[in-house]
């Protein structure tokens, strides 16, 4: 199937990257990451210290899609199930009846923010899983679907017992985010008189859900699988195992990847996106994006 690139809501993608990227200094890769999660319809977790515009450039990013749903939460330890899923219905409940009020939670949002979401305690988190993992929602002994499309998670830092959890896996996508860091960038940021827009380009539930549907039909060539097989083959030696899984699924990344660079064919440039899915602990970072570099040359 050939992809109409002429679509407004293509051309309303493009529009929307180059604004968030004039907004936010230093935040193009987390821009990029953010979008490409939305288009592939995964997760990401964002980890960097407060005051990193992270839920910042989320809930812009929100703004730009209309008809949405959006859950935001910030937890701790003390947050529980029912505050992210809702409450279980009282008068089911005395009869063993088990069905979550779930208006304005995080099962009726098709995109959601929960920052320090790795503070929570470990029910909580397992919780979250089917959600996450599936897209559903246990109410009276039946799955239900849910309509979430990405889930954002936010975190300052990361701690080892935290990279043990489940939940943690399910995060495709893992990005850093500092403090700017060049003297122009922080030069211009600290004398920009720029305000955001209230009003602001935004696309449909609908042409979303078209706009994503259009990812499937990017083609992947076989140079790409090949470099791939490589290159696992080379975190192996170093000792960084990144699941069967994780690697399947970095597949969909690359096809949004290309998507929103406006190309039908992943290129090799597209690869730029595993470096934030094939490390699972912050230590194996630089291992993964030296080898990542000689595929990028």
């Amino acid at each position: 199937m050939e992809i109409d690139f002429n679509q407004n809501y293509f051309k309303q993608l493009e529009r929307i990257r180059t604004r968030l990227q004039s907004e936010y200094y230093e935040r193009e890769s987390l821009i990029r990451c953010a979008l490409v999660s939305v288009i592939a319809g995964e997760h990401m977790l964002l980890i960097g210290p407060p005051g990193t515009a992270k839920s910042s450039v989320l809930e812009r990013l929100f703004q730009c899609f209309r008809e949405l749903n959006i859950f935001k939460w910030s937890m701790n330890y003390d947050t529980t199930p029912d505050e992210i899923l809702g409450p279980y219905e009282e008068s089911l409940y005395t009869k063993g009846q088990l069905r979550r009020k779930t208006v304005g939670k995080l099962p009726e949002a098709h995109m959601a923010i929960l920052d320090e979401i790795l503070r929570a305690k470990g029910e909580t988190l397992n919780s979250l899983l089917d959600v996450i993992n599936e897209r559903t929602i246990l109410q009276m002994s039946e799955r239900v679907k849910v309509p979430l499309i990405s889930l954002f998670g936010a975190t300052n830092e990361l701690h080892d017992e935290e990279q043990n959890h489940a939940l943690y896996d399910r995060f495709l996508i893992r990005i850093k985010v500092g403090y700017v860091i060049f003297p122009d960038a922080l030069k211009d940021m600290l004398t920009s008189k720029h305000m955001h827009e209230e009003s602001y380009d935004s696309i449909s539930l609908i042409d979303l859900n078209k706009l994503r549907m259009n990812s499937e039909f990017v083609i992947i060539p076989d140079e790409i699988i090949d470099a791939i097989v490589l290159i696992r083959t080379q975190l192996f030696k170093a000792r960084i195992y990144p699941s069967d899984r994780r690697l399947k699924a970095s597949l969909k990344l690359l096809k949004a990847s290309a998507l929103l660079d406006g190309r039908l064919v992943v290129q090799n440039r597209d690869l730029q996106i595993l470096y934030y899915v094939l490390w699972n602990k912050p230590a194996d970072e630089d291992k993964v994006t030296r080898i990542l570099s000689d595929h990028l040359r």
